[in-house]
C-alpha cells in the first residue's frame, strides 16, 4: 500500500521543480533587459537654423537736452505718459538765461553805435579830401604835360611865340600844385579800420541769438508723439549740459538688434526672413534682416544685426530680450533621428540601432540641427528604429525592452 502512494508523490515534486525552475530562468532574462524608449528613423525636410539673442529697441527715440546749467522749476510729465509734439516736458528757471539775453543785447548795441560812428567820422575825412580827386587830377597834369612838350617842338618852326610857352607852363605848374596839395590831404586823413569792429559785432549778435535760443529753451517740450520713457531731473534740481533730462520714444516700430560673431556673420544678409520672439510674449514675429553691420565693433569685437518688427498693438517694450530664428541652409527629404538619440566618443557621434530586441552601436554622420532634430548623412536607413531615452545604459548587443 505504502508503494502505491509513493509515485504520484514522487511525480509531483519532479514537476514543480521543473516549473519553478523554468519560471525563475525567465524573471532573470526580463530583468537583465535594459528599458529604453526608441525613435524611428524618418524622412523630412530641413534646415539648418542660426539662432540670435538680443534686444528690443525703440526705432525711434529723441533725448531732451539743455545747453546751460539751469534750476528746474518744474516736471510737468511722469515716465510712461503719453504725449503730443510740443507738450510741454519740464520747465527751468529762466533767469539766468534772460540775464544772457540782456548782456547780449547791450553788448549789440554798443558795438552797433561805435560802428556808425566810426563811419561818420570817415565821410567826413572823405568829404575834405576825397581820394578820387587825385587820379583827375593825376590825368589833368598829363594832358598839360602834353600840350606843353607840342608848344616846345614849335617853338622852333616859329609856329609858338614865347608867351604861349610861357602860359602853358604856367598851367602845368597849377596841375602839379593841386596834385600835390591832394596828395598831402590823403596822406593826412585819418586811418578808419572798421573790419575789426564788424567782426566783433558779428560775434555779439551770434552770442545774442544763442542766449535767445538759451531763454526759449527754458521750456521743453517734446519733439515728437511719444512716451516718456526716461526722466532724469527732479523739481528745485539742476538740469546738467551733458545728460539727457528725459528721453521721448516711439513703439509703434521696434528695431530687434543683435550683436553676432564672424561665423555667424558670414551666413547673414539683409533681406532672410526671420522669425523673432521676445522674452515675456507668447506670440512670435515675423520679419526680415534690415541691417548687417560691414565692420566689427572694435570694443565688442562683434557685428551688429537691425532687424525692424511692427509694434503697433505695443506690446514689444524696449529692453526684452530678443530671440531671433533665421534659416540658412534648406534641404529636403532628410534622413533623421532626434538629437537625443546622439552619443560621442571621442567626438566620433553614433547611435543604438535597436534590432530585435538588442541593441546594436551604428556610427554615424551627422549634419544639421533643425530644432529637435538632426541629419544623418551616413549610418542609417528610413524606416529603423534608435534608442532616445536610456541609451546611455546601453553597450553593443545589450538586450533591451521598448518602454511603452
Amino acid at each position: 500500500m505504502r508503494k502505491t502512494w509513493l509515485f504520484p508523490a514522487i511525480f509531483l515534486l519532479v514537476f514543480s521543480t521543473a516549473c519553478s525552475q523554468k519560471e525563475i530562468t525567465s524573471q532573470n532574462t526580463e530583468s537583465n533587459k535594459v528599458p529604453v524608449s526608441v525613435a524611428e528613423v524618418i524622412e523630412q525636410n530641413i534646415s539648418n537654423t542660426i539662432e540670435l539673442v538680443g534686444m528690443a529697441v525703440p526705432e525711434t527715440q529723441v533725448p531732451l537736452l539743455t545747453t546751460s546749467p539751469l534750476t528746474v522749476e518744474k516736471v510737468h510729465v511722469k515716465i510712461g505718459d503719453i504725449v503730443k509734439k510740443g507738450d510741454l516736458i519740464v520747465s527751468l528757471d529762466p533767469t539766468a538765461a534772460n540775464e544772457q539775453v540782456t548782456q547780449a543785447q547791450n553788448a549789440v548795441s554798443e558795438l552797433e553805435n561805435a560802428l556808425s560812428k566810426m563811419k561818420e567820422m570817415q565821410q567826413a575825412a572823405e568829404s575834405q579830401a576825397s581820394l578820387t580827386d587825385i587820379p583827375k587830377l593825376q590825368g589833368e597834369l598829363n594832358q598839360s604835360l602834353e600840350k606843353s612838350q607840342a608848344l616846345l617842338d614849335g617853338v622852333e618852326t616859329g609856329a609858338v611865340t614865347s608867351l604861349d610857352l610861357l602860359q602853358s607852363t604856367m598851367e602845368v605848374m597849377l596841375k602839379q600844385a593841386q596834385l600835390s596839395t591832394a596828395a598831402s590831404q590823403a596822406q593826412q586823413m585819418p586811418s578808419f579800420n572798421t573790419v575789426e569792429i564788424e567782426a566783433q559785432l558779428n560775434q555779439a549778435r551770434q552770442g545774442l541769438k544763442q542766449a535767445e535760443q538759451l531763454a526759449e529753451a527754458a521750456s521743453i517740450t517734446s519733439p515728437i508723439d511719444g512716451i516718456v520713457s526716461e526722466l532724469n531731473v527732479v523739481e528745485d534740481g539742476i538740469a546738467a549740459p551733458n545728460v539727457p533730462i528725459g528721453t521721448i520714444i516711439r513703439q509703434d516700430n521696434i528695431s530687434a538688434t543683435f550683436q553676432v560673431n564672424s561665423y555667424q556673420v558670414s551666413k547673414l544678409q539683409a533681406g532672410q526672413r526671420v522669425t523673432i520672439s521676445f522674452e515675456g510674449l507668447s506670440d512670435s514675429y515675423e520679419s526680415a534682416i534690415e541691417t548687417v553691420s560691414p565692420t566689427v565693433n572694435q570694443q565688442t569685437n562683434m557685428f551688429s544685426v537691425i532687424i525692424p518688427v511692427s509694434n503697433t498693438e505695443q506690446f514689444i517694450k524696449g529692453g526684452m530680450r530678443a530671440t531671433a530664428y533665421v534659416s540658412v541652409d534648406n534641404l529636403d527629404a532628410q534622413i533623421v533621428v532626434p538629437n537625443d538619440a546622439i552619443l560621442y566618443e571621442e567626438a566620433t557621434p553614433y547611435v543604438y540601432l535597436i534590432e530585435d530586441g538588442k541593441a546594436l552601436r551604428r556610427d554615424v554622420t551627422t549634419g544639421f540641427r533643425d530644432g529637435e532634430m538632426i541629419q544623418i548623412i551616413e549610418g542609417l536607413i528610413k524606416g529603423q528604429k534608435v534608442a532616445v531615452d536610456g541609451k546611455e545604459r546601453l553597450k553593443d548587443g545589450t538586450d533591451i525592452s521598448e518602454k511603452k
